[in-house]
């Protein structure tokens, strides 16, 4: 019984030192990887999937939201957007709204996202260079994506570097800022509406739904996002 204990005490510190380590390999790598090289990897392995996943596709079209959100996600700043998009009235809110004010937006982003991604199949993916960005440690990673016979559709990726690499911070399609166009529509409804008629209206602010203190949810987003 003691060494049963004490064989899965060691199993256990073997698995978090394990875990450890490919944590911070992965950290590593985001951390040497240049802007664009961030865009392209995880718009490659996105591209992968959606060859390797077709049938899943077919038969389930939502099915690309899940690996979006396994694959894109984790390079995209959503406390930061969801910050901007708010603007003002981020500090208006307590934190546990802003919390499940961010994972509200986040899946909202997703299902966007998502529906970009199903017209990848079959198009080329360039690159231009990237440039920098008027806001100081961002670049902007430029996409053009074609088909022939179509005309070339152009998507650009404001990035900053952190801790933790190069994170979205916004998506421009053809010319359009996602953050600029949701801020815009965010404060319409607000204004009609007021602020907490309008946060409330988020199935994940739905007080329903919230069911963690705030104290665990913030440990959630963490999570989510790191």
């Amino acid at each position: 019984m003691i060494l049963d204990k004490i064989c899965m005490t060691s199993i256990t510190k073997l698995f978090l030192i394990l875990f450890s380590l490919l944590l911070w390999a992965h950290q590593v790598s985001a951390l040497t990887m240049t802007a664009e090289e961030t865009v392209r990897e995880s718009t490659q392995e996105v591209l992968d999937r959606l060859h390797t996943d077709r049938d899943k596709l077919e038969s389930n079209p939502k099915y690309i939201q899940v690996i979006v959100e396994e694959l894109i996600v984790p390079h995209f700043d959503f406390v930061t957007m969801s910050h901007l998009v708010l603007g003002k009235h981020w500090h208006e809110i307590s934190e546990s709204r802003q919390i499940c004010f961010i994972h509200g937006f986040k899946n909202l982003l997703v299902r966007r996202y998502a529906d970009i991604f199903l017209g990848y199949d079959d198009k080329i993916i360039a690159y231009q260079p990237t440039e920098p960005a008027e806001e100081e440690g961002v670049v902007i990673v430029k996409q053009t994506i074609t088909k022939p016979g179509e005309e070339p559709f152009f998507i650009e990726y404001p990035v900053r570097s952190g801790e933790y690499g190069w994170k979205v911070i916004d998506l421009v399609v053809e010319g359009i800022s996602l953050l600029k166009s949701y801020h815009g529509t965010f404060q319409s409804e607000i204004n009609k509406q007021g602020l907490q008629a309008f946060i409330h209206g988020f199935q994940e602010c739905d007080d329903q739904s919230i069911k963690y203190d705030s104290q665990s949810m913030v440990i959630d987003t963490v999570l989510d996002f790191l």
